[in-house]
């Protein structure tokens, strides 16, 4: 297998038919800025399943692995305790550039225009699952300029985009701001997009626990229908 822009280590778990996070791009901090300027090395010594939290200890994972726990997942963090529901998990951007934001940047137009890398990956470990974070990637996904690339990878689709929101009240009774939650399937894929993790202001996380039947529902169906898993190693 050639050499993926994915920040997780490839292994038999993950190699095909893996759960696929996928982000926008790769964030670019004032600390990295800061590291940067500083002459600091920080390219990763080495890569290491999803929820490593030594290696993969920064806000937007954070928030995602926390978001596995609303939803009934409880992800390990060390390498002693990963199972293979834990090294099944694959981290991506669909597009590989670095900023702090991406505001004034036309996203979905940039998305679709630079679809190669996210596409090849796609080609390489055939996700059944993809989870975007990013409302862009599901238009871009979506978007018929190239739907004879999406479906030559990943099948015929086989309904529309269907977005839910929900009203979720938190304790004090204050209606939750609401943001939107797409599903969408092909024949070798389900596909739902969320709220970016980091991104999303006014985004609370008993909003985000509401969707723990959809969730658990696309989540559930991706492990059973997986197949058998062989033991990796990430010594």
């Amino acid at each position: 297998m050639e050499e993926l822009d994915v920040h997780t280590l490839i292994v038999p778990e993950n190699r095909e038919g893996c759960l696929l996070i996928c982000g926008l791009n790769h964030g670019y901090s004032k600390e990295d800025e800061r590291q940067d300027l500083a002459g600091v090395d920080r390219a990763d010594s080495h890569k290491s399943f999803f929820s490593d939290c030594e290696v993969n200890n920064y806000p937007f994972r954070n928030k995602i692995v926390n978001w596995f726990s609303l939803w009934g997942y409880e992800l390990n963090k060390t390498k002693a305790t990963a199972t293979q529901f834990d090294k099944s998990i694959v981290q991506t951007n669909w597009l590989q550039s670095c900023s702090n934001n991406l505001n004034g940047v036309g996203v979905q137009r940039e998305c679709i225009e630079s679809c190669e890398s996210f596409l090849n990956t796609c080609e390489q470990i055939k996700p059944r699952l993809i989870l975007f974070f990013g409302r862009e990637l599901i238009l871009a996904f979506s978007h018929g300029s190239i739907a004879s690339k999406i479906e030559g990878v990943f099948g015929q689709k086989l309904d529309t985009v269907q977005t839910i929101r929900k009203d979720i009240f938190g304790p004090d009774g204050k209606k939750r701001k609401r943001f939107a939650v797409s599903f969408l399937k092909y024949e070798r894929v389900t596909v739902v997009c969320l709220p970016h993790a980091t991104g999303s202001k006014g985004l609370a996380n008993d909003y985000i626990a509401a969707f723990k039947p959809e969730l658990s529902a696309a989540i559930d169906c991706w492990w059973e229908q997986g197949e058998s898993f062989q033991e990796g190693s990430f010594s």
